[in-house]
């Protein structure tokens, strides 16, 4: 069995292959997002925690989370689910994905290092890759650099260089991704211009119907005039 593992700390992954299945027998009938320790794969493992993320099978059908199965099924899968990518809109297809549980007929199983022991893995945890795309939304922002909230994140943002291919020797700049959910005070504004608009709207709407209820007041009032009228008008007839 292959095992894909990644390491978050230093952005490294690596792959194994292991051929010993006593190694890697612990990881039978665990499912996708437990935490499986690592002794038993080698001595260089010794102290780490895995946590399993996916796989795929000999066949390199998925594994799907949810699907509490140790083997294949056959599902109908629509937009927004996982292991299938819709071709139009409203379009669903019935797939053919493998269960969450990890069985002897996984041929790669996708992990992560949740806790690092005390060996290093030469290619894995020696070295730190510099982290090429950060995160966008302000929020995570905040999270990943631990910023308060009176910290401007625009100042946090992860910049890349990038060197242009259709002139040569042009210098490099640096893009920066658009920050989501930023309150600025453009926003701030927007924000209170909408609340203005629902507020005008909900006023004129309550006036259209004040107006229309009158108007059908008066217009209920003028029938029955006109009902008395023609009632007094027979009743002058049947006395003459």
């Amino acid at each position: 069995m292959k095992f894909n593992i990644a390491n978050p700390a230093t952005g490294e992954q690596k792959t194994i292959d292991i051929d010993e299945e006593r190694r890697y027998r612990v990881f039978y009938d665990k499912k996708i997002a437990q935490e499986v320790p690592g002794d038993s794969l080698g001595d260089e493992w010794t102290g780490y925690v895995f946590r399993i993320t996916g796989g795929n099978d000999k066949q390199g059908f998925p594994m799907k989370q949810g699907v509490l199965l140790p083997y294949r099924v056959k599902l109908l899968l629509s937009d927004g689910h996982s292991c299938y990518r819709s071709r139009r809109a409203g379009e669903r297809k019935r797939k053919s994905v493998r269960g969450c549980i990890v069985g002897p007929d996984i041929a790669v199983l996708s992990l992560v290092i949740v806790k690092q022991g005390d060996n290093e893995i030469p290619g894995l945890t020696d070295n730190v890759l510099p982290k090429r795309l950060g995160p966008k939304r302000a929020t995570k922002i905040r999270r990943f650099f631990n910023l308060s909230k009176e910290d401007d994140v625009r100042k946090y943002v992860i910049r890349r260089e990038v060197v242009s291919k259709k002139k040569e020797g042009a210098k490099p700049y640096t893009k920066a991704p658009k920050i989501q959910r930023l309150v600025t005070p453009i926003r701030l504004q927007r924000r209170r211009h909408l609340r203005a608009l629902n507020h005008r709207r909900s006023e004129s709407q309550k006036e259209q119907k004040q107006e229309y209820e009158a108007l059908v007041a008066k217009h209920v009032a003028e029938k029955k005039q006109k009902i008395a009228a023609i009632r007094a008008s027979h009743k002058k007839t049947t006395t003459a």
